[in-house]
């Protein structure tokens, strides 16, 4: 009795070490974008998005920037400015998370993302003022040590589906998938080529399931499945999220601090 007594003391000392000495060495970084007021097509919830998101993720201890109805330049400046700190920063391992909220499009498999100042009518200035996302890649293809988790609520039903702004490439509906880079994990609200609601709530439904399972001690991978059950729910099958993931490691939006604990039971 004893023997057994002093062995799980050990064991309980050893845990309680454990628990207190683990210590995530991952730096973390958030980008945050939600583009709403549009002069044509406004839409209802990515600012309320935008900014639920910053706040859970401040509160698991992003550093976040957040940017808000954003022009073709405050977009490009915001994103190249983040990618250039996480860069400088130069962490054995970091996280940069990629959320975006708003109108995107698909032109000839090519995505964009469609900033407030977008002019359409106007086929000449019409692709210097989209953001392609192939130029999203391209600033974290240069980081290295990086595992990226891009988040694009951004499949939402407009009428630009319908217009033929660039000149003879008609624009389509929803968004082309995408092949994720090295160290990458790309979530969409919906299916590629599938439109996703805009809500009627204070978030979209794509984000309102993802603000109810973010802050769980689970792989980003099992936070993006309980997602894509509960928006399956909610929409009767009408929106299944979607995603593609090149991850290299066990990656954890909010990471678990006893991770390396033993299991007791097995004693």
């Amino acid at each position: 009795m004893f023997r057994t007594l002093s062995r799980f003391t050990l064991l309980f000392f050893a845990w309680s070490f454990s628990a207190f000495a683990y210590e995530d060495n991952v730096a973390r970084f958030a980008l945050v974008i939600g583009n709403q007021n549009y002069q044509q097509a406004p839409l209802k919830n990515p600012i309320n998005d935008a900014e639920s998101i910053s706040t859970s993720l401040s509160e698991l201890g992003f550093a976040v920037t957040t940017v808000l109805d954003s022009s073709s330049t405050d977009l490009k400046q915001a994103i190249s400015a983040f990618y250039g700190n996480i860069q400088q920063t130069n962490s054995p391992q970091s996280l940069a998370v990629f959320y975006y909220a708003g109108h995107a499009i698909q032109i000839e498999h090519h995505n964009y993302l469609v900033p407030l100042d977008i002019q359409f009518g106007e086929n000449e200035n019409f692709d210097k003022v989209l953001f392609d996302l192939n130029l999203l890649f391209a600033q974290m293809s240069q980081l290295n040590n990086v595992q990226n988790i891009i988040i694009l609520d951004a499949c939402r039903n407009n009428p630009f589906a319908v217009a033929d702004t660039a000149g003879s490439r008609a624009i389509s509906v929803g968004l082309a998938p995408l092949k994720a880079p090295s160290s990458t994990l790309i979530a969409y609200a919906t299916e590629p080529g599938g439109v996703a609601s805009d809500g009627r709530a204070k978030n979209g439904i794509y984000t309102k399931h993802l603000l109810r399972h973010i802050d769980k001690k689970i792989t980003v991978e099992e936070v993006f499945k309980k997602v894509r059950k509960g928006v399956a729910r909610e929409t009767r099958n009408k929106q299944i999220p979607w995603e593609h993931s090149s991850l290299l490691r066990e990656v954890f939006i909010n990471p678990p601090r006893n991770k390396n604990v033993p299991d007791l039971i097995a004693f």
